[in-house]
């Protein structure tokens, strides 16, 4: 479905998408079982990247697999080596500029698929960013689309690192 890279770093991994957000927690991507998992879009999503908000997720595993990458986010110098990822998929190939990352709740309640209006999520953006682990100079407007890139965090119970990125067409 989708293929996500950050050059330097050990992300580079399949997307899938499935019926649910279980299934791919404890099953590869060929459907054999596995307690890595795959990374995976949330089912709400439409799994084409043209929402507001494509949340993935990803476990973070104690070997520095999957999304445990995701928490070096929390510092500053980190963000400043990384400040991108890319995304290819079917339909094109994005460049993911990282512009927040948040330690967050796991009822995902602070983690949004819809926008009442532009200004709905213009304000996301603005918490977003405010909450961040570390200060990015990405710019996001009203018509531009994002992606949630989500997985455990040990702060308190339930807690999930999210990190966030706008996808620039890569043309």
């Amino acid at each position: 479905m989708a293929w996500i890279f950050a050059e330097g770093t050990q992300i580079n991994y399949p997307i899938v998408k499935g019926k649910d957000n279980d299934y791919y927690l404890r099953h590869l991507f060929t459907g054999e079982e596995n307690r890595l998992g795959t990374i995976f879009m949330d089912y709400h999503n439409q799994g084409d990247f043209t929402e507001k908000n494509t949340i993935i997720y990803g476990h973070n595993m104690k070997r520095g697999s999957m999304f445990s990458g995701l928490e070096k986010y929390k510092d500053q110098s980190y963000y400043d080596s990384f400040p991108d990822m890319v995304l290819r998929t079917p339909g094109g190939d994005f460049k993911i500029e990282l512009f927040a990352g948040a330690v967050v709740d796991g009822s995902y309640e602070s983690v949004r698929f819809d926008f009442k209006d532009d200004c709905d999520f213009q304000c996301y953006i603005d918490t977003l960013k405010k909450k961040s682990t570390f200060e990015a100079d990405t710019i996001i407007k009203a018509d531009d689309r994002i992606i949630t890139l989500c997985t455990c965090s040990y702060e308190f119970d339930d807690a999930r690192y999210a990190l966030f990125g706008k996808l620039t067409p890569v043309r």
